[in-house]
């Protein structure tokens, strides 16, 4: 879930907002990730990047999230952070509102946005192997195993915990038969 404060959700409304500045100890949303926003719904997540500070805030970061000017950015993050929060990182989470508009133009000069704009959620390269291994699996051990597989992020790369959901759900898709020659 990503909260945002009253004045910024009628930002994101009216298109100003296309991403926000956070401090967290770690991204608490991933990219390709459908978030709930209250007073907006559903938000897909489009990246994550962690920033060194304040000083590699630009003015299209100020535009994209819905300010005029650098300052004015840096004052609402002074309002909302008046001193750096030990342990904190800064990051920049870009997001599209809504889920089925079509995606906002992205300067040039910011190839990695316009990349994962384009991007669908695609199989990673571990996945097809995954499902080669499950399709034979007998049909009592897919019983077991979730309803659904992990998906992953839009580039086709895999967080930490997207991985360890996929190695999971493989090992509860695999009989402990197969299990038994690996050892060996």
């Amino acid at each position: 879930m990503l909260l945002l404060k009253k004045h910024l959700v009628e930002l994101v409304r009216a298109g100003k907002k296309r991403q926000t500045i956070r401090y967290w100890t770690r991204p608490i949303v991933f990219a390709g990730q459908i978030s709930f926003t209250p007073g907006l719904g559903k938000m897909k997540i489009l990246r994550v990047e962690e920033l060194a500070g304040y000083q590699s805030l630009t003015l299209t970061d100020a535009r994209d999230d819905g300010f005029e000017t650098l300052e004015d950015l840096l004052a609402e993050l002074k309002r909302n952070y008046p001193e750096v929060p030990p342990g904190k990182r800064l990051y920049r989470v870009v997001f599209k509102w809504p889920i089925d508009a079509p995606v906002p133009p992205q300067s040039p000069a910011d190839p990695i946005v316009a990349r994962a704009a384009e991007a669908t959620i695609s199989d990673p390269p571990l996945v097809k192997p995954a499902r080669k291994l499950i399709a034979k699996t007998p049909k009592s051990a897919s019983s077991l195993a979730p309803a659904r597989m992990p998906t992953t992020a839009a580039d086709g790369c895999m967080s930490i915990p997207q991985r360890q959901l996929l190695r999971n759900w493989v090992i509860a898709q695999t009989p402990k038969s197969d299990f038994s020659s690996l050892s060996k």
